[in-house]
């Protein structure tokens, strides 16, 4: 004889059928489909593409963006260096415009003391990190310096940079004077 004692574990006949009696069948066989599943699925899938596909578009704007930064800086360093070897005239009591007019267009980088004539040479960047025409790994970016003399003003040079890369040209334009008078 089979005695149903608190004490026994696991379930008995009478212990399921009493379970059954407070759980009907409808509740404890319920979950999801095979149909819920896949549309569960789908739209998570969705959601995680759609993450994607934007993170993919930022960075390839962030690219783009840096490189039409670094194009405006270095117009913008093609101003300085004419504007430095102006500076460089006063201190050495030459002209102030001497050896700036360049009509035809000019190269120059950082380290140079005179417009030399444009070649169509891309700038290297350099181990410091500084773009030249000498040494380093070639970059995408050209620069060309125009330096002229516009109307009857002999106090007052055109400096027009331009910087070419991946098909965009950036333009900057500054004029500057003989301000300094001895």
């Amino acid at each position: 004889m089979v005695q149903n004692s608190n004490k026994q574990k696991g379930f008995t006949l009478l212990n399921v059928a009493r379970w059954q009696q407070f759980c009907p069948r409808q509740n404890y066989l319920t979950g999801f489909t095979l149909l819920e599943m896949i549309f569960a699925i789908t739209i998570i899938s969705v959601g995680v593409l759609g993450v994607y596909n934007g993170m993919s578009f930022a960075i390839a704007n962030t690219q783009k963006a840096r490189e039409y930064f670094m194009g405006a800086y270095l117009a913008q360093e093609g101003i300085e260096i004419v504007k430095n070897m102006r500076d460089t005239n006063w201190v050495v009591s030459a002209p102030w415009d001497s050896g700036l007019i360049c009509s035809s267009g000019c190269e120059a980088d950082y380290n140079d003391s005179f417009l030399a004539p444009y070649a169509d040479q891309y700038l290297q960047l350099d181990p410091n990190g500084f773009y030249n025409y000498g040494v380093g790994t070639a970059s995408i970016y050209k620069r060309k310096i125009i330096v002229d003399k516009s109307g009857s003003s002999t106090s007052t040079i055109n400096i027009t940079v331009d910087v070419y890369f991946n098909g965009v040209t950036t333009t900057i334009k500054e004029d500057i004077r003989n301000w300094y008078l001895p």
